[in-house]
Formats: C-alpha cells, sequence, structure tokens
C-alpha cells in the first residue's frame, strides 16, 4: 500500500494531493481545490508571484479602457521584448546577491493563476530561504513582493513541452509552464557578471576580517557574511523599491556598460537541451 501511494503522489491518479501543484506550485482551483496542496517548509526554489507585467495583460486593461478589443494587436513586440530583457536581468542580479543561480523563470501564460510569475532555483535550501526572508514585503516597480517556497525543483515536469516546440494549442492558458524564452548568451553575460560581484564582495569580507585581526569564529563569520548579503540586496534603485543611492554605483554603471555591449541573438533564444 505504501508502494502504490508513493507511486501516485502528485499524479493524476492521486485523489487526494494536488498535482498541478505539485508539479507546477500553482493550481487554476486556488484554495477552492479539492485535493491538498503541500507547501513546502522550505525548498531550493522561490516563487515570486504575479510580478512580470505581462504585456497583452497590460494591453487589456489599456484597451477596456479605450473601447478597444484585441489587445494582442496593441502591443509593440519589439519593446516588449526589450523590457521583458530588463526586468529579467534586474531579477537575475538581484537574485545571484543570495547565491548562484540555477535556474531563473519567467511565466509568459495568461492564467490569473500563473500570470507574471517568476521562478528561481538556487544552489542550496538556505541561501533560497536568505532570499525570500529578505525579498518578502518589497516592493519591485510599484507591485509588492509576494514570496514563498515552490516544490517545483524539476522544471522538465512542470514545462510545457508543446510550447517549448512553438506547437501548444491551449494558448496563454495553458496549465503548464510556458517560460519565456531568454537568450542563451544573456544568461552566461549575467552569470559572468554575478560571478564576478560575488568574489569581490568575499574579497571585501576577507580584507575586512584581516583588518578585525581574524578572531571572529566561524559561525559569527557566517552570520556576517549573512548581513552583508542582506545588505547588498536591499541597496537599489528606486524601480526595485530599495533605498535610493543618488550618488549612485560603479560596479552598476559598469554593469550597465556591459548591458548595453550585450547582442541579444533570436537565433539562441531557446536551449532546448537545457534540463531546467
Amino acid at each position: 500500500m505504501a508502494k502504490h501511494l508513493a507511486r501516485i503522489h502528485g499524479t493524476e491518479e492521486d485523489k487526494v494531493n494536488c498535482p498541478f501543484y505539485f508539479k507546477i506550485g500553482a493550481c487554476r482551483h486556488s484554495d477552492r481545490c479539492s485535493r491538498l496542496h503541500h507547501k513546502p517548509a522550505f525548498s531550493p526554489t522561490i516563487l515570486i508571484k504575479h510580478l512580470y507585467r505581462h504585456p497583452v495583460r497590460q494591453a487589456e486593461l489599456m484597451g477596456i479602457g479605450n473601447g478597444q478589443v484585441n489587445a494582442e494587436a496593441m502591443v509593440d513586440k519589439e519593446k516588449a521584448q526589450e523590457d521583458f530583457f530588463v526586468f529579467f536581468e534586474d531579477m537575475y542580479m538581484e537574485l545571484s546577491k543570495f547565491g548562484p543561480v540555477e535556474a531563473l523563470h519567467v511565466c509568459d501564460n495568461l492564467g490569473d493563476h500563473m500570470i507574471g510569475h517568476v521562478y528561481c532555483k538556487f544552489r542550496d535550501e538556505e541561501m533560497a530561504s536568505d532570499a525570500l526572508q529578505v525579498l518578502q514585503g518589497r516592493y519591485y516597480d510599484g507591485r509588492l513582493l509576494q514570496v514563498e517556497f515552490s516544490p517545483v525543483t524539476d522544471f522538465r515536469e512542470a514545462r510545457c513541452r508543446d510550447f517549448d516546440e512553438d506547437a501548444c494549442a491551449r494558448g496563454g492558458f495553458c496549465n503548464f509552464l510556458h517560460v519565456k524564452p531568454i537568450p542563451m548568451c544573456l544568461i552566461r553575460s549575467l552569470e559572468d557578471d554575478a560571478e564576478h560581484d560575488r568574489r569581490k564582495h568575499r574579497r571585501k569580507q576577507q580584507q575586512e576580517q584581516d583588518e578585525a585581526g581574524g578572531g571572529s569564529s566561524g559561525r559569527s563569520r557566517r552570520k556576517k557574511h549573512r548581513d552583508e548579503r542582506k545588505k547588498s540586496s536591499r541597496r537599489g534603485s528606486s524601480r526595485r523599491g530599495g533605498d535610493d543611492d543618488p550618488s549612485g554605483d560603479e560596479d552598476d554603471r559598469e554593469r550597465g556598460k556591459r548591458r548595453r555591449r550585450r547582442s541579444y541573438s533570436p537565433s539562441s533564444s531557446r536551449d532546448k537541451d537545457d534540463p531546467n
């Protein structure tokens, strides 16, 4: 019996636990679902709910006021794509302050239970926990961040395979995850930037420890590192909802130069061999 329950857990045969919540971390029935949604107490993956402003939904809201119906036709696709890249870069660099990001996915779905969702998988659960504690209650682009642990650790089960092959008949209202494609050159560039920032932060920490005589215990060093990481995350532009820094930051300026030099090649926009 126990083997049978373990085999069907999170599948359509499971009449107790919701398979969609287990695979995707979201369910169209929400709290009205007849099956259980087991929210994890810890996970390497966090979900930031309804954060990305989907251009089609924004066009719908504008169209209602203007009496227009075809929202998709109102979207400037080139501008929407560029705005999305800026959003993705902001998210990646902010979240990478807590540790290496293994996967960052933004939903392209239009269903109310999934629209604008951002999934971030870290290397370990402690990094995800730090990110959740710091980000919860902050604002980005005027939106309050709603952050929670997600049961999704294997995005291969969550993703819509038909969407990845440009063949999903359900469109934006599919219940499986439609991941907005990102050029691999952009991801590699962001990984390099994030690793550069982390190395610089570690060197700064080492210098501070050397100046202090290195007398602190391992436990206090870890606590100090975590506090510094949280302070670094809280520092940001008014767009991200952090404290304003009128003097600017030299690293941010240098990163901005690197971003402007990036090339967003549409030919590498989706890596189908990516396990995440």
